[in-house]
């Protein structure tokens, strides 16, 4: 009962920081200005990672002893909110902030001695030890779980909503488990996570007020690093590490695919983008509201399945090889998905159609519907270019139109 008293707290503070530090938030450059790749037409402070992490704090505060297993993610959880406050400034360069989540990584595992050393029975061969490669590996995975979190961070509620689905699934694994100091770090951290939410999520038609920032999106990243290593690598009891990459489904595959499609295309993997499924989905007509509320629940669909996998006891290789086919799947939709954006769309726009003109009583004038051929009346209507040949079939169309309606534009013998 303790430890949802201390989560009502931390819902609480996180909502009154965010509201207290609406002045302030200009004056300490903490501004997220409209404009360029942004969707939200108003400034917007960047407190609510802030606003969450000064709220953790003071909620666990009043169970450090109980929470001495945490002190490391305690710390990598300062120095990244510091690093993301600066960044949030426009002060830190993004090989600086790559350094530092890097060092975050190593002291969990070289302090904390909290890294992958198995990842579980793939191939029905008996588990696979990691050995030497496992600090290497979990520096590797626990980087990129922080910025495949903050490649999300691009829509009112999506980042948010999604952490806090994937630390629901962590809290029950805890309460399984009978683990009574994760479940408190979990909820108390679900508890602020609750806060900032009612400050970002499209709730009631209302914009985001605030928005969690580098800060926030590279605080929640390392917080379900950490507990993804911990429930996969304790006793036989523990979900295997297949059923993680089921829980996190969505974020790990829309990283990997935009990151391999950069690589691809010969650009900098971080170099941002309007790329990742949320902007595809909202490209292909549904609303920030509507997508949300999709990936959520593909994502809460994907941990119900690592879920029942892990509780039905299902064989390690046979869910590999499901995440893996799930896997190729999306690559072959969203690596190059110029196919998804044509399927099935209808055309946005159509250019003003051009009548003939013929010869009337009275002078020249437009011809009527009746008076038009077949291929004029029928013709469909111009789609919207989705591509440089189909932008050259347009500006093609739209040129023998004019011809054809230029040639009847003038009498005979004009």
């Amino acid at each position: 009962m303790t430890y949802l008293l201390q989560a009502l707290l931390a819902c609480v503070s996180t909502c009154l920081v965010i509201i207290w530090m609406r002045r302030p938030a200009e004056r300490l450059g903490l501004i997220d200005h409209p404009g360029g790749r942004k969707r939200h037409d108003a400034a917007t402070p960047l407190t609510g990672g802030l606003a969450l992490t000064l709220s953790l704090f003071l909620a666990l505060s009043f169970s450090l002893r109980a929470l001495a297993d945490y002190q490391v993610l305690l710390v990598a959880i300062a120095v990244l909110a510091v690093i993301g406050i600066l960044d949030d400034r426009g002060q830190v360069f993004p090989r600086t902030k790559l350094g530092v989540q890097v060092l975050a990584a190593v002291l969990m595992t070289s302090w904390g001695n909290h890294f992958l050393h198995s990842l579980g029975d793939l191939f029905g061969r008996g588990p696979v030890e990691l050995m030497n490669w496992s600090i290497p590996l979990t520096v590797f995975a626990t980087v990129a779980v922080i910025n495949a979190i903050n490649t999300f961070d691009g829509l009112d509620g999506l980042a948010g909503t999604l952490v806090l689905a994937i630390l629901g699934y962590f809290a029950f694994f805890a309460w399984m488990l009978g683990d009574a100091n994760a479940m408190k770090f979990l909820v108390v951290m679900i508890g602020a996570l609750v806060g900032f939410l009612a400050f970002n999520a499209p709730l009631f038609g209302r914009g985001a007020r605030s928005f969690m920032g580098d800060t926030g999106s590279q605080v929640l990243g390392i917080v379900v690093a950490w507990f993804s290593i911990q429930f996969t690598q304790g006793n036989a009891e523990a979900p295997p590490p297949v059923t993680m990459l089921w829980v996190v489904g969505v974020v790990l595959l829309d990283f990997f695919t935009v990151t391999i499609r950069r690589v691809i295309r010969g650009r900098n993997p971080a170099t941002p983008d309007r790329g990742h499924i949320h902007h595809l989905l909202m490209r292909r007509g549904l609303s920030p509201v509507q997508t949300v509320l999709l990936l959520v629940s593909v994502n809460l669909a994907f941990g119900a399945i690592g879920t029942a996998g892990w509780l039905l006891d299902w064989p390690e290789q046979l869910m590999f090889a499901g995440f893996l086919l799930v896997g190729l799947l999306y690559f072959g939709v969203f690596l190059f998905p110029t196919r998804f954006m044509r399927l099935g769309r209808r055309p946005r726009y159509s250019l003003p159609e051009t009548r003939p003109a013929t010869v009337g009583g009275d002078g020249w004038s437009l011809a009527s519907d009746e008076e038009l051929t077949p291929v004029d009346a029928h013709s469909p209507p111009l789609l919207a270019p989705a591509s440089r040949s189909a932008l050259r079939q347009s500006l093609h169309r739209v040129a023998r139109r004019r011809r054809s309606a230029a040639e009847h534009s003038h009498p005979p013998g004009a």
